[in-house]
């Protein structure tokens, strides 16, 4: 009997610890809370965070390991004002943590234009037609002016094509197809214009031109004495483009 008491004891003592087992394992959700947090800062333990100093994340730190955080902090029930101010410290180390994920992301993305722009560019070699602007000076100048009187609403009845090609330098060329149109039905001309940007690099600029994101439709092409520019006029896009500045040709 006594041997069965000695059993039934320490088989009663198993369970007890093994029920206290799962208890530790329902942690509260602001010490799971806590864990998470800190195992996504380098060297941070309650106390930096309860004084709400966190510090870098580590370089394993990724967005899987912040929502994992942020899902359970939502689960906490602050049930007195030392809860809330731990919770609220709680959060600003998140929100701390997806900011400098963000930057770090960021900055991966700027190392990775730095290679773009460092690659070197494939290189366009203009046809003998080609209107080109290059060092100040426009070759086929009074092709492109010929074009500008007739094509468009300038003219009709033409199906007249040119292609502008503007040297950026180290950044590449610029190439615009621009051809004239004519709708004898509605008596309606315009200019298509194609930007093609296969040979030009924007990692360095700072806006992006919206002229160039897709082939356009504009009315006429006219010199505007004022600004020195031959603008192309009425487009999807823009009211007036600067197409080409009014510099020497190379048939002067």
């Amino acid at each position: 009997m006594k041997k069965h008491t000695i059993i039934y004891s320490f088989f009663s003592l198993f369970i007890g610890l093994m029920l206290l087992g799962c208890d530790a394992d329902e942690k509260n959700p602001i010490d799971v809370t806590m864990n998470k947090v800190s195992d996504l800062f380098v060297d941070v333990d309650e106390e930096d965070i309860k004084e709400e100093i966190t510090g870098t994340i580590k370089e394993s730190t990724n967005k899987k390991h912040i929502d994992e955080a942020l899902e359970v902090f939502h689960t906490i029930d602050a049930t007195d004002e030392d809860e809330e101010k731990l919770v609220s410290a709680l959060h600003l180390a998140i929100l701390n943590a997806q900011l400098q994920l963000v930057e770090r992301e960021i900055a991966k993305d700027e190392a990775h234009i730095d290679d773009q722009v460092d690659e070197e560019l494939e290189p366009y070699e203009p046809d003998e037609d080609d209107i080109v602007l290059k060092n100040n000076q426009l070759k086929n100048k009074q092709s492109f002016l010929d074009f500008m009187e007739i094509a468009g609403e300038n003219g009709k009845d033409n199906e007249i094509e040119i292609r502008v090609v503007k040297d950026e330098g180290e950044k590449g060329v610029l190439i615009y197809d621009l051809q004239s149109r004519y709708d004898e039905r509605a008596d309606q001309s315009w200019i298509d214009v194609y930007p093609d940007m296969s040979y030009y690099s924007t990692a360095t600029d700072d806006t992006q031109d919206v002229f160039n994101n897709a082939p356009q439709q504009c009315n006429y092409i006219e010199k505007d004495e004022m600004d020195g520019f031959y603008k192309i006029y009425e487009c999807r896009t823009h009211w007036d483009y600067p197409l080409l500045p009014d510099v020497a040709g190379d048939e002067a």
